[in-house]
């Protein structure tokens, strides 16, 4: 949802300065008289509106109008237009305006200049206040009003409505109409359930951004105007219309571009889990499918936003909400197609599991004279070191005796008290084994196969100083069929080649962020806990392991520690998946020991 709120606002934003930025109109030749308005529509059972209008007259038109205000309000004969005077027209033109209808509402009330202080008057008007008869100067004023109306269907005059109602307002107040060039600038927001749209328009221009609480729409018009050739713009207003509802479109939108979204991202999952499991990590997203996936959303989101997006072609093309109804689920299917197709292209040239491992012939080194070579690893054993030499006479470093087992010369068993002999579960052939390891780390020579099972949706606490057998638990697990996680405080890359973790993904406990792979230690809520819930939401019997609490304790707390094994084990829980812990009891206190064994199905005591 996040992407999705960011492409939408990215546009929106875009939109909107575009559209407020792009200037109105103007062909006059001076002689004018220009309207300037702000109209907002609001209601749910009514249409209740409100606007602030600012009438302008210039050149000529001034002229006129400045000799009639002064013939009908220049009480003192004067010659000079005193504040009251002007109070006194502009509560003339107000009170003209009420009745008139603007925009589909009846004018109720306006300004009540009366009441209105000097300095009020004065910041409203222009070329009125303290102006001679023969001045030249441009006239203007402002003033607001509120009404109502029904929301009922019908034809709403875009620019004719004002115009006329401002005309006979003035006229009526000082007995002069203008007849001529007029230009109209409006802008008209709406907060209603119904719509504004289907446009009729043959000499003004209009654009609009659709949003899901109403339209915003720019309306300009500039041309001749009078009581014999009105203003023939017009606009539709529907109480209701399934197919140019912006509330329901909307609805529509969201469901689309989720749908949209996350194609690229089913997709990549199925293309991943292709892959044989030791492949798995090289596997990218398309950037392709990606941006096309943007490309159609972000395509999907302009058609709602700006129902005048074709208008260059003509001043009448609108696009009704119901084409988005065709166009959205078509942008859905054809994001799935190509999104599975480009993955299936890919998918023919995944690696196969099979791989051939070539080794080559191994020449022994002869030893130096006075010097012995290690029979396992070849390397010079050092005289302070202890010699480890079989039966046979192989000499080995003791290290690589315990290691092998086995002597390489003559395979016989080098250390008979400490080796058992087991039978695989599996294949049912025998093999050696130290009789020291735990199930979950004996592996068969033979076919591989681990000779105890972490059991799914089974918690393990594993006590040792050493984490090794928790490692191993969790490589086992990893070398089966389930997804695995390591959560560790030592460095990725050694836990990877001193404990064959090719196939467990590994994150690791650091303050530095210059590793996507790196968790945050000091923020257990935060990085570590999303890592964990969206891993074993998304994958289904998997296992994660955790290494290093006594450090998480040091950095944060015994209860916030406590706290989030107690999430991560429920969440384990929950989708039947396994979460295994490695804990040093010398580092803990006994009842923290206690309060975190309390939170585990099983204990394994090493220590």
């Amino acid at each position: 949802m996040r992407t999705i709120s960011a492409l939408f606002s990215a546009i929106l934003s875009v939109t909107l300065l575009l559209i407020a930025s792009a200037p109105a109109s103007s062909q006059g030749l001076g002689n004018e008289m220009t309207i300037e308005g702000r109209i907002l529509i609001s209601g749910i059972t009514s249409l209740d509106g409100s606007a602030t209008v600012k009438v302008t007259y210039s050149g000529d038109t001034a002229m006129y109008v400045r000799e009639a205000a002064f013939s009908a309000f220049d009480e003192s004969g004067d010659q000079w237009m005193k504040v009251e005077e002007v109070r006194r027209l502009l509560d003339a033109v107000s009170d003209q305006m009420v009745g008139k209808i603007v925009w589909g509402f009846s004018i109720d009330s306006t300004t009540n200049f009366s009441e209105k202080s000097d300095a009020f008057i004065i910041d409203h008007t222009s070329g009125l206040v303290d102006s001679e008869w023969r001045s030249t100067n441009p006239i203007s004023f402002t003033l607001s009003f509120d009404g109502s109306g029904s929301i009922t269907n019908r034809e709403i005059e875009a620019g004719e409505g004002l115009y006329e109602a401002l005309s006979l307002a003035v006229a009526s107040a000082i007995g002069y109409r203008h007849d001529g060039w007029c230009v109209v600038d409006l802008r008209v927001s709406t907060f209603v359930v119904g719509s504004f749209s289907s446009p009729n328009l043959s000499g003004g221009e209009m654009s609009a951004v659709r949003t899901p609480m109403g339209d915003i729409l720019w309306y300009s018009f500039s041309g001749d105007a009078n009581a014999l050739t009105p203003i023939p713009d017009k606009v539709t207003y529907r109480s209701f219309s399934i197919m140019d509802n912006q509330q329901i479109a909307f609805i529509a939108l969201m469901i689309c571009l989720l749908l949209m979204l996350r194609t690229p991202s089913k997709d990549f999952d199925k293309f991943e889990k292709l892959h044989p499991k030791k492949f798995r990590k090289y596997a990218k997203p398309l950037i392709v499918v990606w941006v096309s996936a943007i490309a159609l959303a972000a395509m999907s989101v302009v058609l709602y936003l700006l129902p005048f997006l074709f208008a260059f072609s003509s001043p009448n093309a609108y696009i009704l909400a119901g084409y988005l109804y065709l166009v959205l689920p078509l942008a859905v299917v054809a994001e799935h197609f190509f999104s599975k197709f480009m993955y299936g292209r890919a998918a023919l040239n995944i690696p196969d599991e099979s791989s051939i491992e070539v080794k080559q012939a191994m020449l022994e080194p002869e030893a130096k004279e006075g010097e012995w070579l290690c029979k396992s690893c070849y390397m010079p054993i050092e005289e302070t070191l202890d010699i480890f030499q079989c039966s046979c006479g192989a000499t080995m470093h003791v290290k690589c005796a315990e290691r092998a087992q086995m002597c390489p010369q003559c395979n016989a068993v080098l250390f008979p008290q400490l080796t058992r002999s087991i039978e695989c579960r599996a294949c049912g052939e025998t093999f050696l084994y130290s009789g020291t390891e735990e199930g979950y780390s004996i592996q068969c020579t033979k076919c591989g196969a681990f000779q105890e099972q972490v059991a799914p949706g089974r918690n393990y606490l594993i006590v040792d100083q050493d984490p090794h057998n928790a490692f191993t638990m969790i490589r086992a697990l990893g070398k089966t069929d389930r997804q695995a996680l390591c959560l560790t405080t030592q460095f990725p890359g050694k836990v990877r080649s001193d404990y064959d973790m090719d196939s467990v993904e590994i994150k690791w406990f650091s303050d530095s962020t210059t590793d996507i792979d790196n968790v945050n230690p000091k923020d257990l809520d935060g990085d570590p806990m999303e890592i964990v819930s969206t891993f074993l939401m998304t994958t289904k019997g998997a296992g994660v392991m955790l290494e290093g609490v006594d450090t998480l304790i040091e950095l944060n707390g015994f209860e916030k520690v406590l706290n989030f094994i107690k999430k991560i084990n429920d969440l384990a829980s929950t989708h039947g998946s396994t979460i295994i812990l490695a804990l040093d009891k010398k580092k803990v206190t006994e009842s923290q020991f206690k309060a975190i064994t309390e939170q585990f199905d099983e204990t394994h005591d090493f220590q």
